[in-house]
């Protein structure tokens, strides 16, 4: 289970570690990353039920939009230090760990954490900024406590609000928003005015398309060896994995930042990108 621990950070150590990230990102680093910084990538042609058309790559190749999540994981040792640790860590009871998180593109962003126990914490609703660096839990960090398992947590980001169940935080966008990636929803869509379901019956939802990777899954998900994923969520289909397109989810993991870019054109019409990564705790 993870908690928030409200002890006093060392603010050198923080900001120490903020600027490792910072420099991380300077580097020129093709694939993900890339296209995460630029905010634009080759166009794939979205494959949605049939095989993609491959064509050669040119110099004058029409470029695509991409919208992703990146994120890093940050350890407290002992020596009050934080030291960026690899997603597939295993992390010990007692030991304290926080998130930095960024999106390529304004939206809104929902956090939640699926405890081993089955408990629900909604971490993080509001409206947030491209390339804004946002600190989770902020200005305290997660204590591993209770039984041994896996925790869950859950990152969606989209175009509309989508109110988070019975939770009361609330949030909303600045008066006039236009972010330049993309157009801002038509106010006559109803999908802002539609509640998220319970984040378990995502995460299943997530698994159960898991369970189809021989069965065309790839078309529907993409995982790595943690398992941690990343995919578009669709509440046109019942809060499901989009049927097709989530193949050309691009992944990549550097130096202990960890991306995921999809085109933009797949949650343009209410979908949800979702992050789901799996922490260990022994």
């Amino acid at each position: 289970m993870l908690r928030k621990s409200f002890i006093n950070l060392l603010a050198v150590s923080f900001l120490s570690t903020l600027l490792l990230f910072a420099t991380s990102e300077a580097k020129d680093i093709k694939g993900a990353k890339a296209i995460f910084d630029s905010g634009e990538g080759p166009s794939v042609g979205m494959s949605v039920g049939h095989a993609k058309t491959k064509t050669s790559t040119t110099a004058t190749e029409s470029k695509e939009k991409y919208t992703g999540i990146s994120y890093q994981l940050l350890l407290l040792s002992d020596d009050g230090q934080f030291k960026v640790v690899p997603k597939t860590r295993a992390f010990k009871s007692g030991e304290r760990m926080k998130m930095l998180i960024r999106t390529n593109r304004s939206g809104y962003m929902t956090i939640y954490n699926i405890g081993s126990s089955g408990k629900t914490n909604l971490l993080f609703n509001d409206y947030v900024e491209a390339f804004t660096l946002h600190e989770i839990p902020k200005n305290t960090n997660f204590v591993f406590t209770g039984a041994p398992g896996t925790e869950t947590i859950l990152v969606m980001l989209s175009d509309q609000r989508y109110p988070a169940g019975n939770q009361t935080i609330t949030a909303s966008p600045p008066p006039s928003y236009n972010p330049p990636s993309y157009t801002p929803p038509s106010s006559t869509s109803t999908a802002s005015n539609t509640e998220l379901p319970p984040p378990p019956s995502i995460v299943a939802s997530l698994d159960g398309a898991k369970s189809l990777k021989n069965k065309g899954a790839k078309d529907i998900v993409v995982e790595d060896s943690m398992q941690n994923t990343y995919a578009v969520i669709s509440p046109k289909n019942g809060w499901k994995p989009v049927p097709g397109g989530t193949k050309d989810i691009v992944l990549e993991s550097s130096a202990g930042s960890n991306y995921g870019v999809i085109p933009a054109s797949t949650i343009a019409d209410g979908g949800i990108l979702t992050l789901q990564i799996k922490l260990k705790h022994n």
